[in-house]
């Protein structure tokens, strides 16, 4: 589900930009708890955050997004990372399905 659209296009125009830019949060509360149960602070990055934004130089359209492994080791916590890691899998797997590419 999408929880929160940041439309980064709008407010870098405000400081002389032109950019077409949209950062999303999303997530599924489901998953999300699968992390949260082992610790809370896990809440500081799920639900996720991509942006698809246009590539100022080549004219592309790009989809960027942190892999929550990455955002969660500095928990140390096992169980955290391991959900993490499936989480990976899910978020991977939409990136290929969103832009018709392999990671």
């Amino acid at each position: 589900m999408r929880f929160l659209t940041v439309d980064h296009g709008v407010w870098v125009a405000r400081v002389g930009l032109n950019a077409k830019a949209r950062m999303y949060t999303i997530g599924n509360p489901l998953i999300a708890r699968t992390m949260l149960e082992h610790d809370l602070a896990a809440g500081l990055n799920v639900p996720v955050r991509l942006t698809i934004y246009e590539d100022a130089v080549s004219r592309t359209t790009r989809l960027a997004y942190d892999l929550p492994s990455s955002l969660m080791s500095g928990l140390r916590n096992e169980k955290v990372t391991a959900a993490a890691k499936k989480l990976d899998g899910k978020l991977i797997a939409l990136a290929i399905h969103a832009t018709s590419t392999e990671a």
